[in-house]
């Protein structure tokens, strides 16, 4: 592979663009490493190099988050890993640069409404272009798509019904502000062809075929499974709960109700401010890398049709670490031509959930239901 950099992670600083440059580093992929503050940037590249006891094929970058300072990076690349959240408060000047640049655009939102709109906004334009527009290209919400299409398979069935728990969770302090944002706003699930809202208020109780005991679960940000199958002919419902341990959802579920209490009059701005003291608050530090032997999950699609019903449970260890593994393939795939739809797309989508499960399970990651 070429040493001159084809792709490019932008908000790299943080614990998932940490875990991204990781395993873009174990496949020798070189990389811009960018962002808004280089001594950030040269501290996170400094425990990468740790962790793989040499140094990483990445190029340091200051840039700020604005399209001046953006575009004469983009015009070296070919793809761009957002990770730099909240998105619905950040992304739209990386995400209207990679358009501008002919970049195909990945992240790793988990935020619902941001998802939405962008799909609205530039999922044609992308799909003109022939880019790929794929946000949540992470452990949430790719990995609930690939077991989706697993269930799909099964003739007949146009009802899903998702789940994800988690052992021993560690939301970093970027994915916390943007969940906390997401709780307090409207989510999602597909209902008869429609997108309607869950009740945001409460935390409910589900049952998941590998555990002895329920669980407490929010719809988490309502997910991304519902805005990948919304417009698929395939697809008349959809919804997703998210179980992280019944303590973290207890104090989600506090803090949405002091929200309720403290954001009365505020406008949408200071709305966001008020949830990412929130997010400050809950994660004050950033948490240790994930290990395969403690942090577990297993995503349970459950389908059904007139006459059918079938459950897939995707095991998966490591969620975090696989988020870095899934933007690294993907943007491997890009940068080799290995691409099956463009436009506004899942990992699943753009790359087949067959090819990627197989991938996965040889590394390591889940299990392959094919064997």
């Amino acid at each position: 592979m070429s040493d001159s950099p084809r792709v490019l992670i932008y908000g790299g600083s943080g614990y998932t663009g940490k875990l991204i440059a990781e395993c873009m580093a174990l496949r020798n992929m070189p990389f811009y490493f960018v962002g808004r503050s280089k001594e950030k940037l040269e501290a996170a590249l400094a425990i990468v190099e740790e962790r793989l006891g040499r140094k990483a094929p990445a190029t340091i970058v200051q840039a700020a988050n604005t399209r001046e300072e953006l575009l004469p990076l983009f015009n070296k690349v070919e793809v761009v890993i957002n990770v730099a959240g909240p998105f619905m408060q950040l992304a739209w000047p990386v995400v209207e640069t990679c358009l501008e640049t002919n970049c195909h655009y990945l992240d790793t939102t988990g935020e619902q409404d941001f998802v939405i709109a962008v799909r609205d906004q530039y999922g044609k334009a992308f799909a003109e272009k022939n880019l790929l527009l794929s946000p949540a290209n992470s452990y949430m919400w790719c990995a609930g798509a690939l077991a989706a299409e697993v269930v799909l398979e099964t003739e007949g069935v146009d009802s899903l019904d998702l789940t994800y728990q988690i052992n021993d969770a560690l939301p970093s302090q970027a994915s916390t502000k943007s969940f906390l944002r997401m709780v307090n706003n409207p989510q999602y699930l597909l209902k008869n062809n429609e997108m309607i809202t869950w009740q945001g208020d409460r935390h409910f109780t589900i049952n998941v075929p590998h555990m002895s005991q329920p669980a407490l679960a929010l719809p988490w940000s309502g997910g991304c499974e519902p805005v990948w199958y919304e417009h698929d002919d395939r697809v008349m419902n959809c919804k997703v709960l998210t179980a992280f341990g019944d303590e973290i959802i207890e104090n989600v579920v506090a803090l949405i109700h002091r929200f309720n209490k403290e954001s009365v009059g505020m406008n949408q701005e200071q709305k966001e401010i008020l949830t990412n003291q929130f997010g400050d608050e809950m994660t004050p530090a950033e948490p240790p890398k994930d290990s395969p032997d403690i942090h577990r999950t297993v995503i349970t699609c459950i389908g059904q049709g007139r006459q059918v019903t079938t459950v897939f449970p995707l095991s998966l260890n490591a969620p975090y670490t696989f988020t870095g593994e899934i933007c690294t393939e993907a943007t491997e795939r890009l940068l080799n031509g290995e691409i099956k739809a463009v436009g506004f797309q899942s990992a699943a989508g753009a790359f087949g959930h067959r090819e990627l499960i197989e991938k996965f399970h040889k590394l390591g990651y889940m299990n392959n239901p094919w064997l």
